[in-house]
């Protein structure tokens, strides 16, 4: 007998009277009513208030009816049920983020809209009410705060949708991030049982006496902060691997509450896996590896850069090596693993390709799509508690594998980084019909198969209002351009005219786009919309303006600029601009005025300031300061400009024209153009058509309206 046997077994018998002494511990607490404190809210946040998200419905009185509370239809679709439910029926709630609402369009193309109209007519022995209580922002530990409110109206089964936007509101968790990574998970796991609940109640009775009595979790608004609608937006994002760590965690923790709540109700649960667009959205923001020298980051920009331009040049093999050297020195930056991506997928090396964008998302500073371990934890927390978990990144993969012969999901089936087409929602929401079916949740009849479900899609696309589905469109490319995201941006914008959509910010983003790949003709078509669009705009002045400075067309430029600085006074690039433009007209004395109010409504500006300078340079031999210069507008009935004029004192009297007149459409567009000094006339006139070309050159008249 070896003797290193007794203290082996001695050894063996403490971890086991320790584990059954625990197991004791928990049983008596159970019995006293300790719960886990997983089970009674969320152990790493609370929220600033809670007020209910369905409340009764005042105008239908004598009925028990509950509908969204009229302060969260921002964030959630408008619906309404019956507090008590009929013998027959079978209420779902769809909760979840952005896609469970039905981001960008609403709830009659989301998933659950798509549910409420395929169960009953695949199986009509039931009343099936599908509910959608998605909510736009909202991540894990928000829905099941929800799910906790929802437990009240007798639900039958509640479909997850989460994990995308774990990373959106700035929470912090306090000491926890400040623990190695082990002692983190142990806490996780403690979290889970009622001895760590009643050492937690014990620890907060004890501080109580020491402290102001406020909750030590990390307290949240009630409505979703985003980040990104800060103004610092991206920039707040930067890499933290420890927080990240933590967010899973807590990731792990609300899935398990949801699993918890539905138990205690009674109710079903699945969840779905969140999918996000690979091949089609590059990364919201990008980091440099930590430590790296200003040396390697100029080199591995510089090859990302040849990289790009071979890429334009389809020379993949060559741009996938300037990559990889980029790599090398700098392996942990997002839009690097998206190029490679793309140079694999054009090379038909789809496998390697995959990677390398599954790569890109995960190293995505900015994480708005679902990480890789979010994927994991969902497997991991469904295993264990015998969740029903549907797949639905696997089950996009197998359809576009079959059709397209590759698994990388892409354009086909999001319209931005996450949010599905409404052919993806339809598909999901198929898939979750059939897994009920399989549950033996749904029983459907002899009459359902392809030709119910086609006759279903037909009916529901056929009631969708284009214009609706246009404006969506247009915001969320309008968002996307904001984000920097331009290809993206362009994409949806294009189809977003496709539907007749005449918004001005649309057309813009459009006309920009038209512009960079070189059809100029069609891009002023596009501006000169943005303008009939909002004559009052100055934003589309200001940037029809930009693009003819580009053609050195300045007398128009000049004319949309002016219109810009008037219609938005204290916006400092407008007046900037006008300046600019006079000045390269050698207008010194026009510029100068304009440059100094740009100045006024943004003190430091080094561009201003560099341009102040110089022009005062260049009118030193003729005169030290020019006269400040007042603007005369005349108007027509709709309170739309019609003249836009420069005056100031001088030897002709108050009020004398010097500087530029402009007449105007009532739609917008100049008219025309017309430099005066003194009152007199100091170039040609120009006039224009509606669409922008000119129609003639002569002679303005003197002093007063030519």
């Amino acid at each position: 007998m070896s003797r290193f046997s007794l203290p082996w077994k001695e050894a063996t018998l403490a971890v086991v009277s320790l584990v059954l002494f625990f197991a004791i511990l928990e049983g008596l607490l159970a019995l006293v009513g300790i719960e886990p404190v997983t089970r009674e809210g969320d152990p790493f946040v609370g929220f600033s208030s809670q007020a209910p998200l369905f409340v009764p419905e005042p105008k239908l009185e004598g009925e028990d009816f509950l509908i969204t509370a009229p302060d969260k239809r921002k964030l959630f679709n408008e619906q309404q049920f019956r507090r008590k439910k009929g013998p027959r029926t079978f209420r779902i709630f769809c909760l979840g983020g952005s896609t469970t609402y039905g981001r960008p369009y609403f709830d009659s193309t989301s998933f659950a809209g798509w549910l409420r109209e395929l169960l009953p007519v695949a199986d009509s022995s039931r009343d099936w009410e599908v509910i959608n209580a998605g909510g736009i922002s909202y991540a894990s530990y928000r829905v099941a705060a929800l799910m906790e409110e929802l437990s009240q109206y007798e639900p039958d089964l509640f479909i997850v949708y989460t994990g995308h936007n774990e990373f959106l509101e700035e929470r912090t968790y306090g000491s926890l991030r400040e623990l190695p990574g082990p002692l983190r998970s142990a806490a996780a796991v403690l979290a889970r049982t009622r001895t760590w609940a009643a050492m937690s109640s014990l620890l907060r009775k004890g501080a109580a006496s020491t402290s102001d009595g406020q909750d030590s979790k990390y307290l949240l608004p009630a409505t979703v902060e985003a980040k990104l609608d800060k103004s610092a937006g991206l920039e707040l994002y930067e890499r933290d691997d420890a927080l990240t760590s933590q967010i899973l965690q807590h990731f792990r923790v609300s899935l398990e509450r949801m699993t918890q709540i539905a138990k205690d109700t009674g109710a079903g649960l699945v969840f779905v896996t969140p999918a996000s667009n690979l091949r089609s959205f590059s990364p919201f923001k990008s980091q440099h590896v930590d430590g790296l020298s200003d040396q390697d980051r100029q080199r591995s920009e510089a090859l990302l850069q040849r990289a790009e331009s071979l890429s334009r040049e389809n020379r993949w093999q060559d741009a996938l090596a300037a990559i990889d050297q980029a790599l090398s020195v700098n392996p942990r930056f997002a839009d690097a693993y998206y190029a490679r991506g793309q140079a694999l997928f054009a090379m038909e090396r789809k496998d390697e390709a995959k990677r390398a964008f599954e790569r890109a998302r995960d190293e995505d500073v900015c994480p708005l799509r679902a990480l890789s371990e979010v994927r994991m934890v969902l497997q991991e927390v469904a295993e264990e508690t015998q969740t029903p978990l549907i797949d639905f990144i696997d089950l996009l993969e197998k359809r576009i594998d079959k059709e397209d012969g590759h698994s990388i999901l892409g354009e086909e089936f999001f319209l931005d980084h996450v949010h599905p087409s409404i052919e993806g929602n339809r598909f999901l929401a198929i898939s979750l019909l059939q897994a009920m079916t399989a549950q033996g949740t749904v029983n459907p009849g002899t009459s359902w198969g392809k030709e119910a479900i086609q006759r279903i899609t037909q009916r529901v696309e056929g009631e969708i209002d284009r214009a609706t589905q246009g404006r969506a469109l247009a915001q969320l490319a309008w968002t996307l351009d904001w984000a920097g995201k331009e290809e993206d941006s362009r994409r949806l914008a294009y189809r977003a005219l496709e539907y007749g959509i005449e918004e001005p910010t649309i057309l813009l983003i459009a006309a920009r786009h038209r512009a960079f790949e070189g059809d100029l003709a069609a891009a002023e078509t596009l501006f000169l919309r943005a303008v009939r669009a909002d004559p009052l705009s100055p934003t589309v002045h200001y940037q029809y303006g930009l693009f003819l400075t580009d053609l050195q067309r300045l007398e128009a430029a000049a004319g949309y600029f002016l219109r810009a600085s008037v219609l938005w006074p204290q916006d400092f690039q407008a007046h900037l601009k006008f300046g600019l433009v006079m000045a390269e007209r050698r207008r010194f004395d026009v510029a100068l005025p304009s440059l100094v109010k740009a100045q006024r409504h943004n003190p430091g500006h080094r561009a201003t300031e560099a341009a102040i300078a110089r022009v005062e340079e260049l009118l030193s031999p003729i005169k030290s300061h020019p006269a400040p210069l007042e603007i005369r507008i005349e108007t027509f009935s709709s309170d739309a400009p019609r003249v836009i004029a420069q005056t100031k004192d001088g030897s002709e009297g108050p009020n004398t024209l010097s500087g530029v007149w402009t007449e105007w459409y009532e739609t917008g567009e100049l008219k025309s153009f017309a430099e005066y000094l003194d009152g007199s006339p100091a170039s040609l006139a120009f006039n224009w058509d509606k669409e922008g070309a000119v129609r003639r050159q002569d002679r303005p008249a003197e002093q007063g309206s030519p």
